[in-house]
């Protein structure tokens, strides 16, 4: 009996030295995964772990530290409380990741305690000073929340896996963000158990967005690709690859097909990414670091009319000594959006609004607030022209997967200063034309902006910000050129200007009415700001030598209509005189002054009665 009991003794010592085992043996493989840097799967394994050691302070502190490192971060408040409590003497990185997940759950107070707990030498002391700032900041925001309406972008878009970096055009037709679900070009998976990186493209149908596509080859490859920024036509991508250190590359939308990628010549052996244009698409604003994980700034650099970019240099104002990332230039051209973990951050990346000065420079940064902005990483903030939606990344909980696109209502005060002007080029027959659209500032007559049309459905986008008096040149060789005036206040808010545009060919009777000539209210005399008009119908009779045209001048109904008839018909013989005096032959030229005879408008309108106030040429 004795013999029996020492058996079952040595049984039971025996499974639970095996047991032991096999517990050591799982987390040595979970640390070894962590160590690594694949803490999805190192979290699993430690979780196994703690349902035979639920009491091991040290099994319940990787959780909670795979928890920060991975989504949803809030969770590792549980663990890391645990941690210390069953801790005979709980370390200064216990109370340090415990201080961390108080925070992240927006119990400052807790935070600041632990945060003291985790550095009683003062070793760290400059660190611990920020971070319980930022839970200053964060009290503050929270005690003031902004009226946003976040919502999840919904299950047609986020998956399981992670969706981030969403670009959104101006006028919210296309949605286009980085996801590493399942499909993925490469079909291959990464250490974390995550397919590689690829670009999808959604659709706005009547409110919504539908199936998101995959971009597909030349845009996506074999490795990781990211959307990190769509210039505001919408037709240029600007993508992030790992090569070189890290490098931007862009894309162009030529027809229905996006060209393969090619580096940007700003890019160094250093890390390069979160890429934006200006709404002239003239200055881009990107991210540059010494190395991916730190002292990320934000540059900029500016491109020619020929194509070639700047030296780079840093944005003076925007940067501190923390990580800034993310730069989104709203298509008002004066408002950036970034990304820090400065200024005045309540944890992690905060999302900053900062507005271009007078002189050039920029305003101190604001904080957007809570609960756009938590004490976790909140970056990517996008936003529509209009300033009411706009779109950011985040791994809180409650949403789809690891990380999820969610949209924000904006609580707009006051509208944003442009005009988003879009439409379609044709010809005749209704056929898509790939036009070249030259914007000009008429009042400095310098070319601020030059792109073309799609060639596939020949549409057409541009912002226009407030403050100029823009002409708008639409050409296309063998066709005659469009042209178009948009003056826009600094009081006029924001406004969406649709404009289809037909080119007609150089034949008989074709007509174009010349929008960027002015005068100065009842006289003749040519304003400066016209010249660029004149160049471009000099530049056309010149190309086409056998063109005789009419020009006339037509008047609204007000006013006396035999005063009238004679400024119309002066007008006239003023461009008449001033093509000749450019070269075009006299007899190719002859001047009419119809007055108010011709309208093509309702005159009981003012804005009626202006397009009736118009200069003309017409083809014999």
């Amino acid at each position: 009996m004795q013999c029996t009991k020492i058996i079952l003794i040595l049984f039971t010592l025996f499974l639970s030295l095996k047991s032991f085992s096999q517990d050591e043996k799982q987390i040595k493989k979970a640390d070894k995964l962590f160590e690594e840097k694949n803490f999805f799967q190192a979290l699993g394994i430690y979780e196994q772990a703690l349902e035979q050691k639920k009491t091991d302070p040290y099994v319940n502190f990787r959780i909670a530290q795979c928890y920060l490192l991975t989504s949803p971060k809030t969770k590792a408040l549980k663990y890391a409380a645990d941690a210390v409590a069953y801790a005979e003497t709980p370390t200064s990185e216990m109370y340090f990741i415990l201080g961390q997940s108080y925070h992240l759950n927006h119990n400052f107070d807790k935070a600041i305690e632990n945060y003291k707990k985790s550095d009683p030498g003062n070793k760290n002391k400059r660190a611990i000073s920020k971070l319980i700032a930022e839970c200053e900041f964060g009290k503050g925001y929270i005690r003031n929340p902004v009226d946003f309406k976040i919502s999840n972008a919904g299950p047609i878009v986020n998956t399981q896996f992670q969706e981030y970096l969403p670009y959104i055009t101006p006028d919210l037709s296309e949605l286009y963000f980085t996801s590493r679900r399942t499909g993925s070009t490469g079909g291959k998976k990464e250490y974390d158990g995550l397919y590689f990186e690829d670009i999808y493209v959604s659709q706005n149908k009547g409110g919504s967005w539908d199936t998101p596509q995959n971009m597909g080859t030349p845009v996506n490859s074999d490795l990781h690709d990211a959307c990190i920024g769509i210039a505001p036509s919408g037709e240029t991508m600007f993508i992030y690859k790992s090569s070189n250190g890290g490098d931007i590359y862009i894309s162009e939308k030529k027809g229905n097909q996006w060209t393969k990628p090619e580096p940007l010549s700003i890019n160094t052996p250093f890390f390069e990414t979160s890429a934006c244009l200006s709404p002239d698409e003239r200055t881009l604003y990107f991210v540059r670091a010494e190395n991916f994980k730190a002292n990320r700034d934000i540059y900029y650099c500016s491109r020619t009319l020929g194509g070639k970019w700047s030296v780079p240099k840093k944005l003076e104002g925007i940067n501190t000594p923390y990580d800034e990332d993310a730069p989104f230039i709203h298509p008002d051209g004066k408002t950036l959006y970034f990304s820090s973990k400065g200024h005045s951050t309540m944890g992690g990346f905060d999302i900053f609004k900062s507005e271009k000065t007078p002189s050039g420079g920029w305003s101190a940064p604001v904080n957007l607030g809570y609960p756009l902005n938590t004490a976790g990483d909140d970056v990517y903030f996008v936003l529509s022209a209009n300033g009411k939606i706009g779109y950011y990344s985040s791994d809180k909980e409650g949403g789809q997967g690891r990380q999820d696109l969610y949209s924000v209502r904006m609580p707009v005060s006051e509208e944003p200063e442009l005009a988003l002007l879009k439409g379609t080029v044709k010809d005749e027959t209704g056929k898509p034309l790939d036009a070249d659209i030259t914007i000009t500032d008429n009042s400095s007559r310098e070319v601020v902006a030059k792109f073309s049309s799609n060639s596939a459905n020949g549409k057409y986008m541009v912002a226009l910000p407030s403050g100029k008096n823009y002409g708008i040149t639409i050409e296309k060789k063998g066709k005659l050129f469009y042209s178009e005036n948009v003056f826009l206040s600094e009081k006029d808010g924001y406004k969406e200007l649709k404009n289809d545009v037909q080119l007609q060919s150089a034949k008989a009777g074709a007509t174009v009415v010349l929008k960027n000539i002015f005068f100065d209210t009842g006289k003749s005399d040519i304003r400066p700001e016209s010249t660029i008009e004149l160049q471009k119908l000099i530049k056309l009779l010149l190309e086409n030598p056998s063109i005789k045209i009419e020009i006339s001048g037509h008047t609204d109904n007000t006013g006396n209509s035999d005063a009238n008839l004679a400024l119309s018909k002066s007008r006239a013989q003023k461009v008449s005189e001033y093509l000749s005096s450019s070269g075009i032959p006299n007899n190719r030229l002859i001047y009419k002054g119809y007055g108010s005879t011709k309208p093509i408008a309702d005159n009981t309108t003012e804005e009626g009665r202006q397009k009736n106030r118009r200069t003309e040429f017409k083809i014999l």
